[in-house]
């Protein structure tokens, strides 16, 4: 009997999941580099982006230009952790922008938690953005206590 998971997928199994991880990581330095005809060639053709503020985009053509009107070379990613395990990889790092036209670049900062699903041949089906954002007003003075 063939084993399913909770969507109808068969398990992916150590090497498509190994490879997923590879794709996973080859996205961020194609981005950073501003190569999106690289990142496109790690998607599926359905695939589905996420991120907060912004809407939807799915399909391998609308992701790409998405990721090519926010690309810029004065970003990159900086991963602190990747977790994967059957066809999903979750990615924790930090998206650093210089900012130009400064007498000095002043790095802004985005902490983020990134969560893919791959296709049963390793590639990106989707992935999911989450970000920090920092406390204001009342919850920030008391250090997020509220009182």
């Amino acid at each position: 009997m063939r084993k399913i998971d909770s969507i109808g997928n068969p398990p992916a199994g150590a090497a498509v999941t190994a490879e997923g991880v590879k794709h996973v990581m080859l996205s961020y330095h194609y981005l950073d580099i501003g190569d999106i005809d690289g990142y496109a060639s790690l998607l599926t053709k359905d695939v589905t982006l996420n991120s907060p503020g912004v809407a939807s985009h799915s399909g391998r053509n609308a992701a790409a230009q998405a990721q090519a009107a926010q690309a810029d070379l004065l970003s990159r990613h900086e991963l602190a952790t990747v977790v994967a395990d059957d066809r999903t990889v979750v990615v924790i790092g930090r998206l650093v922008r210089a900012v130009a036209g400064a007498l000095e670049v002043a790095p802004r900062e985005l902490d983020f938690a990134d969560v893919f699903t791959l296709s049963e041949h390793g590639l990106v089906r989707s992935c999911r953005r989450y970000c920090y954002v920092p406390p204001v007003g009342k919850m920030a003075a008391t250090g997020g206590q509220e009182s």
